[in-house]
């Protein structure tokens, strides 16, 4: 998986985030991430919907079969899915799923790429390199571009989307709010 170079302002020094696929090994922290995230009322996007799944081993499963179309659930796009992971301390930042072969509704208001990070990280710059190591990524399994989407007010996920040379291409309503829909080229 890609390997990145981020200032840590706690630190003082360079940091290692990492992306890896989500095993058994890393149930602990997955379900930790969960606990933070369910405790600040917050959503976890790009996660393989792990905050309504009943059992670790349940969501594991889903995700491991997410991955090929002879096994996607229905109506959706495989994916994979990956943890960032910070390398000094272990810890998991955030999670992100990489998305392709697209149907209707994903393409028009979801995307190839969903990610989140945890508060206690947030405004640090990992967002942006989390994606930038997904473009990576996508480019591996024959992506020249992936499609983001946000809704409009969400200004962070806009900037952390610029950063990785994100062009909108339009704005659509979609559940009562208005969607952008950016393209970023996989390089």
């Amino acid at each position: 998986m890609g390997w990145s170079m981020l200032e840590d302002k706690n630190h003082g020094s360079k940091s290692r985030l990492y992306l890896v696929q989500p095993t058994e090994e890393y149930k602990d922290k997955i379900l930790n991430f969960k606990k933070e995230f369910f405790e600040s009322g917050d959503t976890l996007y790009g996660t393989e919907n792990l905050q309504h799944m009943s059992s670790f081993e349940e969501w594991l499963l889903k995700v491991y079969n997410n991955r090929y179309e002879e096994t996607v659930e229905p109506g959706k796009a495989p994916s994979y899915e990956f943890m960032a992971i910070r390398e000094w301390d272990r810890t998991l930042i955030g999670m992100i799923n990489l998305r392709y072969n697209l149907k209707k509704e994903m393409y028009l208001y979801y995307g190839n790429i969903g990610y989140c990070v945890r508060k206690t990280e947030r405004r640090k710059g990992y967002a942006a390199e989390m994606l930038r190591l997904t473009l990576l990524e996508a480019k591996t399994i024959g992506l020249n571009q992936v499609l983001l989407t946000v809704d409009n007010d969400n200004q962070a996920s806009i900037s952390t989307m610029k950063k990785n040379g994100a062009i909108l291409e339009n704005e659509v309503p979609y559940n009562g709010k208005i969607t952008q829909r950016y393209w970023i080229k996989c390089e």
